[in-house]
């Protein structure tokens, strides 16, 4: 299946779920007995379609004094937004809660989308209960019912985890707000995303330092299988708060749909870049190191033209849209964690522009072609200032003056771009000669 048919079934199927499931909105009544009313943490598990790759995760109310029996779920956005992307790169994208069947939810996660169901029920006392319903029933109101939302700080986990610390009086947060997990937002996003080889390594080129702060577990609940897991080891609270010796938050787990979640990734972005940049590179560096011995014939020549454009294409496309990135969201996104990336010193917005001279080399196999204002001597600063620029990348990068991990850039896309600029130095010295 190509890129675009899975894009285009990711879309049919998310926009089925959000016009399907969540079209039985309604308005839940409160449970006419508490005792009579379980309430339970459902984790969907993760799966190779990119909207699924971090799971979810949703609250399911068994009311049977009123014979419901229903899921709440934050995680539905509405595609057919016609600013829907624009809205999302901002950081002003809606999202809602919105109210679902147990046994259609259920149906269509196993037999749309494929993937696991866990329930894990919660040991709440009948004020717990009513407090979280409360505030449940509260949020479904139309004027509460959207939020915005932040992939890390405000998503499907995180609001079933406030709402669940709020029903608990604090005595959530209080267990697992102490001490570091080891982990950052970093981590778990290049461990869910690294398979996707265009989404896994330009989110990790996007993401500034902020996303490497070590969190505490009660960050960490912003995943849903964190959530799950550190809701199954923390222990009950009373109605004030307070730990209850020997009594678990978690009373009862239940696995209702079993299915195998994504393989780990094989191979990532940076190395996908590495191979499609590198060897092509590293073959014409090897033409112009046989140049040196003898002159090479005009049929190599048209390959080493050819492959230079080629990578200049791929390169220009690549690094000129992680630079606009980097300089648009800086400016104009509300997401901090895109603010002030180093990353920006490697990658300029203005990278795009090695495509014009180099174009005609890839299509029609002739020499480094300057324009009237792109002139030989304008490429040699480009490519010597990019040298320079590298120079303070390595700076910043292990000085500690920023705190951002970049250690997979500085492996795979700093050698890359020394190595391009280098060439690009030998076609403009060569240039330089033939005009001569």
């Amino acid at each position: 299946m190509s890129v675009i048919s899975k894009l285009t079934a990711i879309f049919l199927i998310s926009l089925m779920f959000y016009s399907g499931v969540a079209k039985a909105q309604f308005s839940p009544p409160e449970p006419l007995d508490y005792s009579k009313t379980v309430i339970s943490l459902m984790t969907v598990g993760r799966s190779t379609q990119l909207h699924a790759r971090m799971g979810h995760s949703i609250l399911r109310i068994q009311d049977f004094s009123n014979n419901m029996d229903y899921l709440a779920n934050w995680g539905m956005f509405d595609f057919r937004d016609p600013l829907f992307i624009p809205k999302f790169m901002r950081g002003g994208l809606q999202y809602r809660m919105a109210f679902s069947p147990f046994d259609r939810t259920i149906s269509y996660y196993r037999d749309v989308e494929g993937r696991s169901v866990t329930e894990d029920e919660l040991d709440l006392t009948d004020l717990q209960k009513k407090r979280l319903i409360e505030k449940i029933i509260w949020n479904a109101r139309p004027e509460n019912i959207y939020y915005s939302y932040q992939f890390f700080r405000n998503n499907c986990a995180t609001k079933p985890r406030d709402y669940l610390d709020y029903a608990l009086n604090g005595g959530l947060r209080a267990q697992l707000n102490i001490g570091g997990s080891g982990v950052s937002y970093r981590d778990y996003v290049w461990e869910n995303m690294a398979s996707n080889i265009f989404v896994g390594w330009i989110l990790d080129a996007a993401f500034n330092g902020d996303t490497d702060v070590t969190l505490t577990k009660w960050d960490e609940l912003f995943y849903p299988p964190k959530l799950r897991d550190h809701l199954r080891n923390s222990e009950a609270v009373d109605d004030n708060g307070q730990l209850v010796t020997g009594r678990k938050l978690v009373r009862a787990r239940r696995v209702l749909v079993d299915l195998p979640e994504m393989d780990a990734a094989w191979i990532d972005g940076y190395q996908v870049t590495a191979m499609l940049s590198g060897l092509p590179m590293a073959l014409v560096l090897l033409i112009f190191v046989l140049g040196l011995r003898r002159p090479v014939s005009a049929e190599l020549q048209s390959i080493q033209f050819r492959l230079f454009g080629l990578v200049s294409l791929w390169w220009g496309l690549t690094t000129g849209l992680l630079g606009i990135i980097h300089l648009v969201a800086w400016l104009f996104s509300s997401h901090t964690d895109l603010y002030h990336n180093v990353n920006l010193i490697l990658f300029w917005p203005l990278d795009w522009i090695v495509m014009i001279p180099t174009f005609g080399m890839m299509i029609k196999g002739r020499p480094f072609s300057p324009t009237r204002w792109l002139t030989i001597g304008f490429w040699q600063k480009f490519a010597q200032f990019h040298f320079a620029s590298a120079l303070v990348y390595v700076v910043f990068a292990h000085s500690g003056l920023v705190h951002q991990n970049s250690k997979r850039v500085m492996i795979y896309m700093l050698p890359l771009s020394l190595l391009y600029y280098w060439l690009m130095l030998l076609f403009a010295k060569d240039a330089v000669k033939q005009n001569h």
